[in-house]
C-alpha cells in the first residue's frame, strides 16, 4: 500500500439507523439471518446485543495495493500489534544492553579509583611510617645529647671546683 492510500475505514453505526423506505428493507429481508446461540449459547448473543456494531466501508479496489479483503485485514492487525511487542521488546533488550555495559563501565571506573586509591593510602601510609622512623630516631639522637649535655656539665662542674680549691690564695 503506498503512502496516503486506506484499505478500509471503520465506524460505529448508530443505535437507531435512518430509514431508506420499501426497497432498502425489502433488499435486507432476502438476506438470510444467522443466529450466533447455534455456535455459542445464548449467552453469547446477549454479548453481541450488547456490544455497538462496527462496520467497515470498503474502498475501491483500485484504491488499494494489495487487494486485501477485510478478514485478511483483521488478520494483518494482530500481526501489527505483534511486531509493535516485538520491536518493543527488541528496544527493550537493547536498552537493557545499553544498561548493563554503562554500569560495567561505571564498575570497571570504579575499580579503578579504588586501586588508584589504594595506591595512594599505602604510599602516604609508608611516608607516614618512614617520618615516624625519622622521628623516633631524632628523640632518641636528643635523649642521647642531653645526657652528653648533662655529663659534660657535671666535668665542668668539677673541674672549675678543683680549679678554685687549688688556686693560691693571695
Amino acid at each position: 500500500m503506498q503512502p496516503g492510500e486506506v484499505a478500509s475505514i471503520r465506524y460505529v453505526a448508530p443505535m437507531h439507523p435512518p430509514s431508506f423506505g420499501p426497497h432498502f428493507n425489502m433488499a435486507q429481508n432476502s438476506i438470510p439471518s444467522f443466529h450466533f446461540s447455534s455456535l455459542f449459547g445464548p449467552y453469547a448473543m446477549q454479548q453481541v446485543q450488547t456490544i455497538p456494531l462496527i462496520h467497515e466501508v470498503g474502498l475501491p479496489s483500485s484504491c488499494l495495493s494489495n487487494n486485501s479483503t477485510s478478514d485478511e485485514g483483521e488478520e494483518h492487525q494482530p500481526s501489527l500489534a505483534e511486531e509493535r511487542r516485538k520491536r518493543r521488546m527488541l528496544s527493550n533488550r537493547e536498552s537493557a544492553r545499553r544498561s548493563r555495559i554503562r554500569k560495567q563501565k561505571h564498575l570497571n571506573e570504579l575499580s579503578l579509583q579504588v586501586f588508584h586509591l589504594r595506591t595512594a593510602n599505602r604510599q602516604l601510609l609508608d611516608q607516614l611510617n618512614h617520618v615516624m622512623r625519622d622521628r623516633d630516631q631524632i628523640l632518641h639522637e636528643n635523649a642521647q645529647l642531653r645526657d652528653e649535655e648533662s655529663e659534660l656539665r657535671k666535668k665542668l662542674e668539677n673541674l672549675l671546683m678543683e680549679n678554685t680549691s687549688s688556686a693560691p690564695l693571695t
